[in-house]
């Protein structure tokens, strides 16, 4: 039998605890907990189990992160909630405050110097900068290392464009006093410093949105290009340091595939080890030892989790193994450590279950229960998702993960291939759009087509220029499969996405109109052309000659792989929704869209969401998306 529809506010609603990390003695506990539509951060005291301090934010912001900089002190940012963003908005500013909530300070930032303000009114220029940490400075508890990125004027409002030179600092967390270190030569760069902050290394973006690291013997020394010091590939990256100060850790590309792993540089000798290999696709996260500043551990995502060690000896690593043997069939991630790794915070995740948190101590090997995100979620009532793989006729392999709701019956399916598109892939994990589909009765097929991310740069790169072309090929190939299983009418199969998502869902329309009965679009993008001349991605570094990689820049096949030109070739229902504060995918795409249908004699369902950007900000928004979206397939599926 199907299952008792379960209200929406359970899969739309964010997790209760979004961040937990012990202070570097584990004396404490910090948290970003959501409450009544707030994120304010909470710290716990280990002992007693009582809440001792924290920070609840000010109105219409959240605790956006935090980091314990002392066991005294942590440095925490905000970000501004507005209901025409999808996410909250960094205001760039950072805040000092005491364990138990005393000596509250604003540290670096727009309201810094004067009174508080707006992050989008004009004040000095010299006050508008985005701050991030670098280097929590171990053995100096009274400053950090932070990066300021200089924003840009654009019209009436000030942008983190990264288009002007970031500078490092070194900042008191007690009163907020910033002596600048550094000008970085390069735009968009992101320093790596010693234990003691001395930056050796940097990765930057380039005029061509590539990813290149620079070297330097010392910081009187000229930066270099780490590719030619040590005769490396041009793209490998800087992640990290080892305390010691003899070693860097790099992310590159191995092996045919181009598969992405962690390499470990020794300075000395000019050598290079891979740190990972006998990958199937890209290592997407790592641990790092902090005893000893080693990358020991990491994870790679092609069906379920997959685990890989280094060679070296360490107590975190032997805990990481312990941990993937008590947590079977499982996601499990090591989130924090105290400083001497006597003690961890664990979270452990499926694909039915939001994620759970556990403190894990490594010499007794017990683990106690803490806390589970999204508590309002049973996992008892989600539902498996199903991993496999797809072969193309040119010999991709795609992988496919089809999510099949309760009760007997071929069910309806729902195509939902993801956005981005490059860099983005569906991994095996708890998603709340694909369960609130399936407690509502309908299959849900994911796609990794190919120029999906994490699964090597070969694959990724196989879809540039590709966007109306191949990529749409990949989605029709697992289609058909998907339909081919007895699980699945293939007589009711609507396509549904968001972003690239929804322009995929509207060319598999053009390319395959037999497939589909219906297809919906939110804050899709549906003319290739208006790209480069609507928003933020042509404004921003590099912007441009990221869109001529990835899309091309011949007229004839950008109007040929923009569905807006082929709305007479649709035949399937359609429901366009779009936020009328879009700025990645402008409501423009929407409208464009919305006029070709109805010139083509074909009444789409609209639904603009009032004050919505490139994704339902607000609960409200998001409401009105997803009943308006399951009223629309119900209609045509049911």
């Amino acid at each position: 039998l199907e299952a008792d529809p379960l209200p929406i506010e359970h899969f739309v609603k964010d997790g209760d605890y979004l961040d937990v990390s012990l202070s570097p003695s584990g004396k404490r506990l910090a948290a970003r907990v959501r409450i009544n539509g707030s994120v304010f951060l909470g710290v716990i005291d280990r002992a007693s189990h009582r809440i001792v301090g924290g920070v609840r934010p000010e109105k219409d912001s959240e605790v956006l992160s935090f980091d314990w900089v002392s066991d005294e002190r942590l440095v925490y940012s905000y970000a501004d909630n507005r209901a025409d963003r999808d996410a909250p908005i960094p205001t760039g500013e950072l805040f000092g405050v005491n364990y138990d909530g005393s000596g509250l300070t604003l540290l670096a930032g727009v309201r810094a110097s004067d009174g508080p303000v707006k992050t989008n009114l004009r004040r000095q220029e010299d006050d508008f900068s985005s701050f991030y940490l670098v280097n929590a400075l171990e053995n100096d508890d009274r400053h950090i290392l932070v990066i300021e990125y200089p924003w840009t004027a654009d019209g009436r409002f000030w942008r983190d464009y990264r288009i002007r030179a970031p500078i490092v600092s070194r900042l008191n967390v007690k009163t907020g006093r910033k002596k600048p270190l550094e000008t970085l030569p390069f735009r968009n760069a992101f320093p790596y410093s010693t234990k003691d902050g001395e930056i050796r290394f940097l990765s930057y973006e380039n005029e061509d949105s590539i990813w290149e690291a620079a070297y330097r013997v010392s910081e009187d020394a000229e930066w270099q290009s780490l590719a030619e010091v040590f005769g490396l590939d041009d793209e490998m990256t800087v992640v990290g340091l080892n305390d010691a100060g003899d070693a860097a850790f790099l992310r590159g590309r191995l092996g045919e595939e181009r598969y992405y792993t962690i390499y470990r540089l020794e300075f000395e000798s000019k050598t290079i080890e891979t740190v990972f290999a006998n990958l199937d696709a890209d290592i997407v996260a790592w641990l790092t030892d902090p005893a000893t500043g080693e990358i020991v551990a990491g994870k790679s995502m092609r069906g379920k989790p997959r685990y890989h060690y280094s060679a070296v000896d360490s107590r975190l690593k032997s805990a990481h193994k312990k941990l993937v043997r008590a947590f079977p069939g499982r996601t499990m991630d090591i989130v924090s450590t105290t400083r001497d790794g006597q003690e961890l915070v664990v979270r452990v995740s499926s694909d039915t279950n939001p994620g759970e948190y556990y403190i894990f101590n490594p010499e007794t090997g017990k683990a106690d229960f803490f806390w589970a995100n999204m508590s309002w979620i049973d996992p008892r009532q989600m539902r498996p998702m199903l991993v496999d793989e797809v072969v193309t006729k040119d010999g991709f392999t795609l992988p496919v993960r089809l999510t099949l709701p309760a009760g007997g019956g071929p069910a309806p399916l729902i195509v939902h291939p993801h956005g981005g598109p490059h860099g983005v892939a569906d991994h095996w994990e708890f998603n709340a759009e694909v369960q609130l589909l399936a407690n509502r009765g309908y299959a849900v097929l994911q796609v990794n087509y190919r120029g999906s991310g994490y699964l090597g740069e070969n694959f990724k790169q196989a879809g540039y220029q590709e966007w109306g072309g191949k990529i749409i090929d990949d989605i029709a190939t697992a289609t058909r499969w998907a339909t081919g299983r007895p699980e699945i009418d293939g007589d009711r199969v609507c396509a549904y996405g968001a972003s690239y998502g929804a322009y995929a869902t509207y060319m598999l329309a053009v390319r395959e109109p037999e497939l589909l009965t219906c297809i919906a679009g939110y804050v899709g993008v549906y003319d290739l052309s208006m790209m480069f001349r609507k928003g933020d991605i042509p404004r921003s570094w590099a912007g441009t000659a990221y869109l001529e990689r990835i899309l091309g820049n011949d007229p004839a096949k950008l109007h040929d792989f923009s569905p807006v030109n082929h709305a007479d070739k649709i035949e399937a229902q359609t429901l366009l929704i779009h936020g009328d504060s879009d700025f990645r995918a402008p409501i423009a795409h929407g409208r464009a869209m919305r006029k070709a249908l109805e010139a083509a004699g074909k009444e789409p369902v609209w639904i603009k969401l009032e004050g919505s950007g490139h994704g339902a900000g607000s609960i409200e928004n998001k409401l009105e998306l997803y009943k308006g979206l399951l009223s629309f397939l119900d209609q045509n599926l049911k």
